[in-house]
């Protein structure tokens, strides 16, 4: 009898060491503990991470690029909700395998639909509008812009703050001479002078992202608020206006573009997305420009 019960002790020990093992295992996987969600308990993770994706994983989890294959307007390309639920899902898992995935989607709709729904909403919206690159490709290959991860930079005109979007820099430094284009399809929502943001335009698309362009020199003719906007279509030009309470002032820093999307989130408000990463995905979708002289 004692050696029975010793066996079955033993037995009783490893089952509940390899349940532990496993309880551990899916704790590092996916960060949560039974039924607990990470979109509910870290809604700032979504600002901060949720578009740190490379090109080529896109593609391999959603089938397609972001807006399609960049010969349409965006229309008709949207992101279904089971592709946003995967692209969502390997933000937080930082996995591309599919079970796993799978698994991490349906503890946050069991843990947190509404949440879950509300960020699912963000993919398809973002990702579905974007479909080409704010500067269009110049002839001159000496004519480029450059940018990095800035996001939530240190700011201090206005007073010390995060810096909500991505500097796209001029290798020409002359206000005027870059070409700004719509990264998306949608509406002129404000237009007109900030402190801040100097000449600046907001485009709202149809997903009902905001696409922030700032500190343009001018805006091309007959852009106002109301004026229906199609992806690609030109709708300034690049320069330095801003930090200034008198409007048209320059020369407060180098010829750049500033560009940020936000998106109004029920209960959240108006939320800033770190651009860097769209913006890395759409540069296979330049436009080819004449610029002018």
């Amino acid at each position: 009898m004692n050696q029975k019960r010793i066996f079955w002790t033993i037995v009783l020990f490893l089952i509940a060491s390899l349940d532990v093992v496993l309880v551990r295992r899916l704790e590092q996987s996916y960060g949560l503990s039974g039924q607990e969600s990470q979109l509910a308990q870290d809604e700032a993770l979504l600002t901060l991470r949720a578009l740190e994706l490379e090109p080529d994983a896109f593609a391999q989890l959603v089938g397609q690029e972001p807006g399609g294959d960049g010969e349409s307007s965006g229309n008709g390309e949207t992101l279904g909700e089971d592709e946003s639920g995967t692209l969502l899902a390997s933000l937080y898992c930082q996995s591309q395998d599919a079970s796993e995935l799978e698994q991490w989607c349906k503890i946050e709709q069991e843990a947190a639909p509404q949440a879950y729904h509300t960020y699912v909403a963000v993919m398809q919206g973002i990702f579905s509008d974007a479909v080409y690159f704010p500067v269009p490709q110049a002839a001159d290959e000496k004519v480029t812009v450059t940018y990095e991860n800035s996001w939530q930079s240190q700011r201090t005109y206005g007073g010390v703050r995060g810096h909500e979007g991505c500097d796209l820099m001029a290798s020409v430094q002359q206000r005027g001479y870059y070409p700004v284009v719509s990264v998306s399809d949608g509406v002129v929502e404000k237009i007109g002078w900030l402190p801040q943001g100097g000449y600046r335009i907001g485009i709202r698309s149809s997903h009902q992202v905001y696409y922030y362009y700032a500190h343009l020199a001018e805006y091309e003719d007959g852009i106002e608020e109301g004026t229906e906007i199609t992806a690609g279509q030109l709708i300034g030009y690049m320069g330095d206006t801003g930090y200034s309470e008198v409007e048209g002032t320059t020369g407060n820093f180098p010829v750049h573009l500033h560009f940020g999307i936000y998106l109004d989130l029920e209960g959240l408000g108006e939320v800033s997305f770190n651009p860097y990463y769209v913006l890395r995905l759409l540069e296979a979708h330049k436009l080819n420009y004449v610029y002018r002289k």
